[in-house]
C-alpha cells in the first residue's frame, strides 16, 4: 500500500511538473507568435510607408504640372474666368498612383504672413488667433524682432546672444533676415508644438488639428498684402482692424467660391471692412506656392508627408523650381486644411 501512495505520489509529482512545462512552453509560443504578429505589422506598414512616398511624389509631380499648365496655357487662362473653381482655385488635388491614393493642399504664399515683414502688431495678432498662451506671445513676439533686427539690444520680453549663448549648444542671435520659416525654432519662446502643431482631442471626442506657425509664415513672398483665398483663419485674424466676424466670413466664402477681385471682398463683408484692413487684403497670386501631400497604400492607415514650396519660373529648364523639401513632416500635418 505504501508501495502504490509512494508510485501515485511520483506520478503525481511529475504531472504537476509536466503542467508547468505545458504552460511555461505555451507562454514561450505565444510570445514567439506576438512577436512575429509584431514583426510582421511592422514590416507590412514600413512597406506600405515606402510605397506611399513615390505615391506622394507622383502627386507632387502632377500638382506641379498641372500648376505649369495653368499658369503657361493661353487657352486655360482665357476659360478660367468661365470656368467653375478648379481643385487649384480650392488649393486641393487628389489623385491615384500605384495602387494609392494622395491628397495635395495647395497655399499660394501669399496667403502667408511674411516673417521679415511683418509688423509687430500683425505678429501678435498672429500669435494670438493660433491661440498660443498670453505669456508666450509677448515673449515669441519680442524675440522675433530681436533675432531679426540688427541690433544687439534686447526687447522687454525678447532675447539677444545674452540667452542664447547659455543654452545647450549655444548660438547666437541672426540678427539679420529669416531665410527659413525653420530658424522659428531657435527663436526662444517657439516650441517644436508651436512650430509644427499638434493633434487634440475635442470635448466631443473628435480629433482636431491644430497647425502650428510653420503653415502661417513664409520668407518667400515679398508682399504685405494677404491673398485672402489661400491664407488660413488665423492669418485673416492677424490682419489689423479685421473682426473676427469678417475673418470667417471670408474664409469660409474662399473655400467654397473664391475671390476674384478686391471688391467681392468688400461686397462679402458688406461695409464692414474699413480701409486700413482692405489695404492688406488681395486676389492676386504668386508663382511660389507650398505643397502639403499626404499619401497611403490601399487600407494602409500609415501615411507619408511630404511639404516641398515651388516656384514656378519659365526661365528655369524645367519651367519651376523647388525652393523647399522636407520628408519629416508630422503625419497630422497632411490633413485637409
Amino acid at each position: 500500500m505504501k508501495k502504490y501512495n509512494r508510485q501515485f505520489s511520483e506520478r503525481g509529482i511529475v504531472l504537476i511538473a509536466l503542467l508547468w512545462i505545458f504552460i511555461a512552453l505555451s507562454a514561450i509560443v505565444l510570445s514567439f507568435a506576438r512577436e512575429s504578429h509584431v514583426e510582421v505589422v511592422a514590416a507590412r506598414n514600413s512597406q506600405s510607408l515606402e510605397q506611399a512616398y513615390y505615391v506622394a511624389r507622383a502627386g507632387i509631380s502632377e500638382t506641379i504640372y498641372r500648376l505649369m499648365y495653368e499658369q503657361y496655357s493661353p487657352q486655360v487662362q482665357q476659360n478660367a474666368l468661365q470656368d467653375e473653381p478648379t481643385p487649384l482655385d480650392l488649393g486641393k488635388v487628389t489623385g491615384e498612383f500605384g495602387g494609392g491614393r494622395y491628397t495635395v493642399n495647395i497655399q499660394d504664399e501669399t496667403g502667408k504672413v511674411n516673417l521679415n515683414t511683418v509688423s509687430e502688431e500683425q505678429l501678435r495678432n498672429l500669435l494670438v488667433a493660433a491661440m498660443i498662451p498670453a505669456v508666450d506671445v509677448d515673449i515669441i513676439t519680442d524675440s522675433i524682432m530681436d533675432w531679426r533686427d540688427t541690433d544687439d539690444s534686447n526687447l522687454e520680453y525678447g532675447a539677444e546672444d545674452e540667452y542664447y549663448q547659455i543654452l545647450s549648444p549655444p548660438y547666437s542671435a541672426k540678427n539679420g533676415r529669416f531665410e527659413a520659416v525653420e530658424e522659428l525654432l531657435l527663436v526662444r519662446g517657439v516650441t517644436p508644438e508651436y512650430f509644427y502643431g499638434r493633434p487634440e482631442r475635442a470635448d466631443d471626442g473628435s480629433v482636431f488639428y491644430k497647425y502650428g506657425l510653420s503653415r502661417y509664415f513664409t520668407v518667400y513672398s515679398n508682399r504685405n498684402q494677404i491673398n485672402v483665398n489661400f491664407a488660413p483663419l488665423p492669418v485673416l485674424l492677424s490682419i489689423p482692424g479685421i473682426s473676427r466676424e469678417s475673418a470667417e466670413r471670408i474664409f469660409e466664402r474662399s473655400r467654397i467660391n473664391p475671390f476674384e477681385n478686391t471688391q467681392e471682398i468688400s461686397g462679402e463683408s458688406v461695409g464692414m471692412l474699413g480701409a486700413t484692413t482692405l489695404q492688406y487684403l488681395t486676389v492676386q497670386t504668386s508663382n511660389t506656392y507650398t505643397l502639403n501631400v499626404s499619401a497611403s497604400m490601399g487600407d494602409s492607415k500609415v501615411r507619408r508627408v511630404i511639404r516641398a514650396v515651388v516656384n514656378l519660373d519659365s526661365g528655369q529648364q524645367n519651367f519651376y523650381r523647388i525652393l523647399y523639401w522636407n520628408e519629416n513632416v508630422p503625419d497630422y500635418e497632411g490633413s485637409i486644411l
